[in-house]
């Protein structure tokens, strides 16, 4: 029975020389976690300033956790993927609570910011 190598076309450069550089091809989760580690270096959320957060504050919050989650769930769903395409048997991608948990809670984020300009509007009338 031949062994088949699932790999991915991203190659990074070897530090063998500065005139002849080898380069590697790199499996799809190697690949996958080096983008979730660039995603997520990117991705610095903001120190909230003062004693109580605006609203500004709250929809920065759930627009980093909203690409946080995403890049998490792409890395997911590539080591789902790699791992159903090696395996003897069937192995479900079930991910998607990944991509519901996440709206949920850029949701509860979302909801409370609306919240707080509700309070905010009342409380200048």
């Amino acid at each position: 029975m031949t062994e088949t190598h699932h790999v991915t076309s991203t190659i990074l450069p070897s530090a063998i020389s500065e005139r002849r550089r080898a380069r590697a091809v790199l499996p799809d989760v190697v690949a996958a976690h080096h983008a979730l580690i660039e995603a997520l270096a990117i991705e610095v959320p903001r120190a909230i300033i003062g004693y109580a957060a605006d609203h500004f504050d709250i929809m920065e919050r759930a627009e980093h956790l909203e690409t946080v989650l995403a890049s998490v769930t792409t890395y997911a769903k590539a080591i789902v993927a790699d791992t159903a395409y090696f395996s003897p048997i069937n192995v479900h991608d079930e991910t998607g609570f990944l991509v519901d948990a996440a709206a949920d809670v850029v949701g509860a984020l979302m909801n409370a910011n609306d919240r707080l300009q509700d309070l905010q509007a009342e409380a200048e009338e």
